[in-house]
């Protein structure tokens, strides 16, 4: 399998950061471009904040930025909301966001970048980032932990959008999906969808409908090119099922060649009390995931993810994720695994 790291423009992708990765032996990076943060530094790739979809310039200066570093730029990970937020609620101006996503998709291909990252959940009314609750220094040692109470969680009143019910969501993602997934196939791209984290089925009255593994199976019968993929997220995954379930979803997503690429991350707790956990006090056994992950026949990008920040640690987090790829490194040399 192949290491790899995930920077965010507008905050963590930056010049340091790229040398910071390669003195670690990571030889992949996944650009996040959505970050709803304006780029620092004068890089000549700026324009990849603005505009309705990305161009071939702006995407390959980009690359060889990066490569200019002695990495290979994997994939890009987006958000999006500001350029999708019609397509996801269903409005009128859907079809011409579509469009967009249309032609980002064709000078993805173009410029060789190969794998999408999305994640298309509403997280209005989350009272922290990927809608946590908490955040406490109660980990290991002190170390500072983000935490997610599913009963404080459903304490969230309706927000501006009001109630969006699981078939209006799904209705529209599935809209969606049978418009782009096409796009990437025939530039190229894989798009592989993250679980909705946390995946529980509605938050301040908005449907999450990738909440559970039967929902990735829909979307594959829905829309089943092989360009339409999954981010298995250790994590996200860990909190829908016990960990017999998490390796019976790892070999039947690689049995069906679905998995686009890997998250790697602790959890510990239960789907409605959970906690972000190092990851070798995870719930879930990390070794014999990734030990799945290769007996079934995945060899591609497995990213370290977020992950308790000790004291002293940067914004970014350069000692969790400093342990974590020589946690991940260690273990893919164990399960001789490590490309």
């Amino acid at each position: 399998m192949k290491i790899g790291e995930r920077l965010a423009l507008g905050s963590t992708l930056n010049d340091n950061n790229l040398v910071f990765l390669k003195q670690l032996g990571v030889d992949r990076l996944s650009a996040a471009l959505e970050t709803g943060r304006e780029p620092k530094g004068d890089y000549p790739f700026q324009q990849l904040k603005t505009g309705d979809h990305y161009k071939v310039a702006d995407l390959v200066a980009l690359k060889k930025w990066v490569e200019s570093h002695g990495l290979e730029l994997s994939s890009i990970n987006l958000a999006m909301f500001p350029r999708w937020e019609k397509i996801l609620l269903g409005r009128p101006g859907r079809d011409e966001q579509i469009e967009n996503w249309q032609k980002s998709l064709e000078n993805l291909g173009k410029a060789g970048i190969l794998l999408v990252q999305y994640n298309p959940m509403i997280s209005a009314g989350a009272p922290m980032p990927l809608w946590r609750t908490s955040a406490d220094k109660i980990g290991r040692g002190g170390t500072l932990i983000f935490k997610f109470d599913y009963a404080a969680a459903k304490q969230v009143p309706l927000t501006n959008y009001g109630e969006l019910t699981e078939k209006v969501m799904w209705d529209n993602l599935l809209y969606f999906l049978k418009a782009v997934i096409p796009a990437a196939e025939k530039a190229g791209v894989k798009m592989s969808l993250h679980p909705y984290d946390p995946p529980v089925p509605t938050l301040a009255g908005i449907s999450r409908v990738i909440h559970n593994a039967a929902a990735f199976d829909r979307v594959f019968k829905e829309v089943p090119s092989q360009a339409n993929r999954v981010t298995f997220c250790l994590s996200t995954f860990g909190q829908m099922l016990d960990n017999e379930g998490v390796y019976k979803a790892i070999r039947h997503f690689a049995k069906l060649g679905r998995i686009g690429c890997v998250h790697f991350s602790g959890v510990k707790g239960t789907l409605v009390q959970s906690e972000e956990a190092f990851p070798d006090e995870s719930r879930l056994d990390m070794l014999k995931a990734v030990k799945v992950f290769k007996a079934s026949g995945f060899n591609g990008l497995i990213e370290v993810d977020h992950a308790p920040h000790p004291i002293g640690d940067t914004d970014y987090g350069h000692m969790s994720h400093a342990f974590q790829i020589g946690y991940l490194k260690g273990i893919l040399q164990g399960a001789g695994a490590l490309e």
